[in-house]
């Protein structure tokens, strides 16, 4: 009852918060950037909420989840009501293929790390083939960050994942990495609260990443109530960071609000939903999946996106079959959001993501 009345107060306040955020300009001095991933999370479940046929088989489904599930989460809104609240206050939540808008990977492998490589270095790296513990020969933007003026000692990453410490390479690049934090707490639950402390605590941060990763956990599992469980939480999370930022004359006005995820899941009917993975990847390591196809995972190539900020604007909505955005694009953006030249990074990373054009 709560999240529905969080939910109704929002689209009832947006209308009004609206022409205040679509004056917006462009970034001014000491911009900051609160980025946060959701791992493994379909578009579908995004834009449609629940499927219908994955509620109603008890393999992923359990009963007693059957009810909840069909009256709270049966639409996106219903699932993520803030994501699906920027529109309407000058944000924008792209990548619904049912209305036309197209977001993917262009890594060859649409899996874990080739796509956080990919998000934070702004290029695919083909020589990234497994999710192993290996040191990240690229750079990252927060890493680039790190050693910039204004920006060196103010960036900060928490994740729900060891392998984290190796793709940021915090051994070179000198940003904080917590990885995954031992605890009483399950994990995701800690790094959400670490996150909040640090964003309550450091006045001086000025950017932030937090990479959430239950909904791939739940997933892989085949538990379906549990991975939208989880949306849900993250959505009332990424709220609060939002709130908090706002509630900050440190964060206030200058802050922009990524969110998007790493690859997407397999779009077939049945346990497909539970994996994902191209057809290059099935066969580098066909016993790392539960099901057998050599085709690949169809549809884990496609993402979504979402920010809200200083110079977010929407753009003209992208027909998909001539254009289609790229994760390739998520860096440069970021870097734009900041105010600082994307090309100086890497000139060869894909450009701005066209809700920042002009930047």
């Amino acid at each position: 009852m709560n999240r529905l009345l969080m939910a109704l107060a929002l689209l009832l306040l947006a209308p009004a918060m609206a022409p205040a955020m679509a004056r917006a300009e462009a970034p001014t001095a000491d911009q900051r950037l609160i980025l946060v991933t959701m791992d493994g999370t379909r578009w579908q479940e995004v834009f449609r909420g629940a499927d219908k046929a994955l509620v109603a088989e008890p393999k992923f489904t359990h009963p007693d989840w059957k009810e909840t599930v069909e009256k709270a989460w049966d639409t996106g809104p219903g699932v993520m009501p803030f994501l699906h609240s920027l529109p309407a206050q000058g944000g924008v939540l792209h990548g619904n293929r049912d209305t036309g808008q197209c977001m993917r990977v262009t890594n060859p492998m649409w899996f874990s790390y080739p796509g956080y490589n990919e998000l934070l270095t702004g290029r695919p790296d083909p020589a990234i083939t497994t999710n192993d513990k290996t040191w990240n020969r690229n750079t990252t933007f927060l890493e680039w960050l790190n050693r910039r003026p204004g920006f060196a000692g103010k960036v900060r990453m928490y994740g729900t994942w060891d392998v984290f410490p190796y793709i940021i390479n915090d051994k070179r690049s000198g940003v904080p990495v917590n990885g995954e934090a031992p605890g009483a707490l399950p994990t995701e639950t800690r790094t959400m609260r670490m996150a909040q402390d640090a964003l309550r605590s450091a006045a001086d941060m000025r950017v932030l990443y937090v990479a959430l990763g239950d909904t791939d956990e739940f997933a892989h599992e085949g538990d379906y109530a549990q991975y939208l469980a989880s949306m849900n939480r993250d959505d009332d999370f990424i709220a609060e960071l939002w709130r908090m930022a706002q509630a900050d004359p440190a964060w206030r006005g200058r802050t922009t609000l990524m969110v998007t995820t790493d690859h997407g899941r397999g779009a077939r009917p049945g346990a497909y939903w539970t994996e994902h993975g191209s057809a290059a990847a099935w066969k580098l390591a066909p016993q790392d999946y539960t099901i057998a196809d050599p085709e690949g995972f169809t549809g884990s190539d496609a993402i979504w996106f979402a920010a809200i900020g200083p110079g977010v604007h929407p753009a003209p909505q992208l027909p998909l079959k001539t254009a289609c955005l790229t994760q390739s694009q998520i860096a440069a953006s970021a870097l734009a959001a900041l105010g600082e030249d994307w090309r100086a990074f890497d000139a060869g990373a894909g450009a701005p993501l066209p809700f920042f054009a002009g930047r």
